[in-house]
């Protein structure tokens, strides 16, 4: 398996990592809402793109609790989250409803990430949030909410990483170097349904994906379908399923121009 880590990346540049400069300025101007949130609900950090979605400004919400954006009928479902990332625990992306400062509703899908500090410790919540769009079933008398229509490009790149900041990094990273991005999809059924609904060029795959899961059903699909794939782990050492071996591998913290060039390599 060709391995591609920061020791041996081509140029320097900076890793992608859940807590860096290069994460603070993705969060700041990321097209989805990004909040932080202390373990009690708090709010600590609103990006732009929170504003815009909620019509609530960084001055209104840091310092507030974060429950005033959900209906009320939900709150214990958001406190009992918040139980699950004190103890160590990675809890479901969320199909659910925020309100507006106008008090109108918005479906969204929400991803709840832990953030540790140098040591390890779990210090503070992060929270992706993108509005989901609606469309009439053909019932005509309900709304479900369906995934973006397929993109026409067929040179786009699945991204599948369970962390959420860290997926946003990567990313970020290649959008910024030209490539269209598919995801990221932070487990394996939410990636499934993209490969299901996009044209996909190349894959980029975390092995581990949380909870037992890995992404090695995304990798036989992709075998099958001759799409090529790199895979990221923070545990190259160990033993992996065999349906990684050959796929080249970059291991954790991944340098962004290692991983560019290889991807320039591939799709030119």
């Amino acid at each position: 398996m060709p391995r591609f880590d920061h020791e041996s990346g081509l140029a320097e540049g900076p890793f992608i990592t859940g807590s860096n400069a290069l994460l603070a300025a993705i969060v700041h101007g990321a097209q989805h809402a990004i909040i932080g949130l202390d373990l009690g609900g708090i709010v600590l950090s609103w990006n732009d793109a929170a504003a815009r979605l909620y019509g609530h400004s960084a001055s209104e919400m840091i310092g507030r609790s974060f429950s005033r954006i959900l209906p009320h009928h939900l709150r214990r479902d958001q406190e009992a989250v918040l139980a699950r990332l004190r103890e160590g625990q990675q809890p479901d992306r969320q199909e659910t409803t925020h309100l507006a400062a106008s008090g109108a509703e918005i479906p969204v899908s929400a991803a709840f990430s832990a953030v540790r500090d140098s040591g390890g410790v779990i210090v503070a919540a992060a929270l992706i949030v993108a509005e989901r769009p609606m469309h009439r079933s053909s019932r005509g008398d309900e709304w479900t909410y369906l995934l973006a229509a397929p993109s026409p490009v067929a040179r786009n790149i699945l991204v599948v990483e369970d962390e959420p900041l860290v997926g946003l990094g990567l990313a970020a990273m290649l959008e910024n170097a030209g490539f269209d991005v598919i995801g990221p999809a932070g487990d394996v059924p939410t990636a499934m349904a993209l490969l299901d609904r996009h044209e996909c060029a190349l894959a980029l795959l975390d092995i581990n994906l949380g909870d037992g899961e890995t992404s090695a059903p995304l990798a036989g699909r992709l075998k099958e379908d001759d799409i090529p794939f790199f895979v990221m782990s923070g545990y190259l050492a160990d033993v992996q399923p065999p349906i990684f071996s050959g796929a080249p591998s970059f291991s954790k913290p991944v340098r962004a121009r290692s991983l560019v060039a290889a991807v320039q390599e591939v799709l030119g």
